[in-house]
């Protein structure tokens, strides 16, 4: 039996918490939308399978296909193309799925070679579903042109993002986490932004060293700080700012963080920087700081050894 996978990530432009703020369930569904066809887009396939599923799903899932795919697909079936019967819907005697492929399969790769666009809806149309099994994210999407149409726009934003500041950062985060924030933990969004910025600062590594005008820059959706400057005085990102400059406010968000166990953080004293982590033992994470000192403090001394020769 195939085993559902134990955590399955989206990966997302760090720039689309930006857009939490205007509408923070349809911010949250464009970071879903558009981490859901990244996935999707990056999975391979076969035409055959993709005809065929195109076959089952507009039999059986009909409501779920983009639009141009159905309408292409209901005019082959009409001037009779596609030798479609409803009252199987290409399934035989044993409850099994097998198109008889000289009426369905193969006609339908002779469309796709006709109509790139099909062809192209078909594909997505394929992925999409694998994307959503459970051997990949294990969701359900009712959908297509619904995650299609979040990604499009959240695609848009990013472009525009980066014609001006460069490549974004794109952090990733459990699937799961993100539908908690949309569906049960809107009210808490800050504590989702927040993580989503610390997460995009530590990026592949075990933990960085960062400060909290960097953080309140990244929950924001701005990776530098051009990118902040530029931001800043949006009249629906001011109030976040002002907030979170508050050296208690800022402290209360990362402390509750880490009491529920997104984060580690630990702060020499002295410093306005201080070391972050996603959440590990206190005692972990101060292995893991002294392990790094040491590495570099060794490259040091042997580039100073070597300037002696």
């Amino acid at each position: 039996m195939n085993k559902v996978k134990e955590y399955a990530y989206l990966q997302f432009p760090l720039c689309l918490l930006g857009e939490t703020y205007k509408d923070p369930e349809h911010g949250l569904n464009m970071i879903i939308g558009y981490g859901i066809m990244n996935y999707a887009k990056k999975l391979p396939y076969e035409l055959n399978r993709v005809a065929m599923q195109a076959i089952y799903d507009y039999g059986r899932n009909h409501d779920k296909l983009q639009p141009y795919l159905a309408k292409s697909m209901t005019e082959a079936v009409d001037d009779g193309t596609i030798l479609y019967e409803d009252e199987f819907n290409g399934f035989d005697s044993k409850a099994k799925f097998k198109p008889d492929p000289d009426l369905c399969i193969n006609p339908m790769l002779k469309l796709f070679d006709e109509d790139p666009d099909m062809r192209e809806e078909a594909i997505l149309n394929y992925q999409l579903h694998l994307a959503a099994s459970e051997d990949h994210l294990s969701i359900n999407i009712s959908s297509n042109a619904f995650i299609k149409s979040d990604f499009d726009e959240a695609s848009i934003i990013k472009q525009a993002f980066e014609e001006r500041f460069g490549p974004d950062a794109m952090p990733i985060i459990k699937k799961d986490l993100v539908y908690e924030f949309r569906d049960e933990q809107l009210h808490d969004i800050d504590l989702f932004r927040a993580y989503i910025g610390i997460s995009s600062i530590i990026g592949r590594r075990n933990f960085a060293n960062t400060n909290k005008p960097a953080i309140l820059s990244r929950m924001i959706g701005c990776k530098s700080r051009a990118a902040f400057e530029y931001y800043s005085q949006e009249p629906h990102l001011r109030p976040t700012i002002e907030r979170y400059s508050k050296r208690y406010q800022m402290d209360h968000l990362l402390h509750t963080l880490r009491d529920r166990e997104f984060i580690m953080m630990l702060s020499p004293k002295r410093r306005r920087s201080f070391y972050i982590s996603k959440y590990m033992a206190p005692e972990d994470l101060a292995k893991l700081i002294k392990q790094s000192q040491n590495r570099y403090g060794m490259r040091e001394r042997i580039k100073q050894a070597a300037a002696t020769l």
